[in-house]
């Protein structure tokens, strides 16, 4: 047992400590007094791979990575199951997760952009001062998360439609269009303008969608379906098209 205690020893004469530890292996022999109690020391034999599938310890340090890495933790849990279903069901982590994907991206902007300046300028493409000029209009289009990204929006235009059916009677009383415009579809003055030269467009195309054919008889003689398909001279065909000249109404 002397041979195996660990103990500093310490010379007066020159003031130095010598370490005389005896570090043991794993496969020596361990000696344990048994201070209290009448009994001597017991021997017990542990049983060999016992405790291989003790990870706790494992565990918790990766859960402390994942932790630090904003890494949900229902990824980590195998008996958590992830579905992808409305946005209503997704996780504040998963949701927690993905805007810190998006942070990283902006941080990522700026090296790219300057690996690009140093590939062009070395390359001989462009000068710097010509990359300076058409730095502002680079952008990066990162790949987004379609699936959860189209119901959330699906579920948002959902819900401004109801809201709109039921202030659609208050419109022209107590809201005006484009207050329904601006505060309940959420829609910039851009927007507005884009939608309403495209109602306009599209309410044109109908219109000349909609006139009236002209057929022509084999005889070279124009005829109307109004007129029981009867030759209307040339003189009255302004007339029967609405484009007569102002004035002699009464004649007319």
């Amino acid at each position: 047992m002397n041979r195996y205690r660990n103990k500093l020893v310490y010379d007066a004469s020159t003031g130095e400590i010598r370490d005389d530890r005896n570090h043991m292996s794993m496969l020596e022999d361990f000696w344990l007094p048994r201070r209290e109690g009448g009994r001597g020391t017991e021997i017990t034999t542990l049983p060999g791979g016992s405790n291989l599938g003790e990870i706790d310890d494992i565990t918790y340090f990766q859960r402390k990575l994942y932790r630090s890495l904003n890494v949900p933790i229902s990824r980590l849990e195998a008996e958590q199951n992830f579905s992808l279903g409305r946005s209503t069901e997704i996780t504040r982590d998963e949701l927690k997760f993905t805007k810190f994907v998006q942070r990283l991206r902006k941080k990522f902007t700026p090296l790219f952009t300057d690996m690009l300046k140093t590939q062009l300028v070395l390359k001989g493409i462009m000068t710097l001062e010509e990359f300076h000029n058409i730095k502002e209009l680079i952008q990066y289009d990162f790949l987004q998360d379609g699936h959860f990204t189209e119901l959330k929006e699906a579920e948002l235009m959902k819900e401004k439609l109801d809201t709109l059916s039921q202030v659609e009677a208050y419109v022209g009383t107590f809201f005006s269009k484009k207050y329904v415009q601006q505060h309940i579809l959420r829609l910039t003055d851009r927007e507005i303008e884009q939608m309403q030269n495209e109602i306009n467009q599209e309410a044109n195309a109908d219109t000349d969608d909609g006139g009236i054919d002209v057929p022509q008889d084999t005889d070279g003689v124009t005829r109307y379906p109004s007129a029981g398909g009867s030759p209307i001279p040339a003189d009255d065909l302004d007339k029967y098209q609405g484009n007569e000249p102002e004035g002699d109404n009464n004649e007319q």
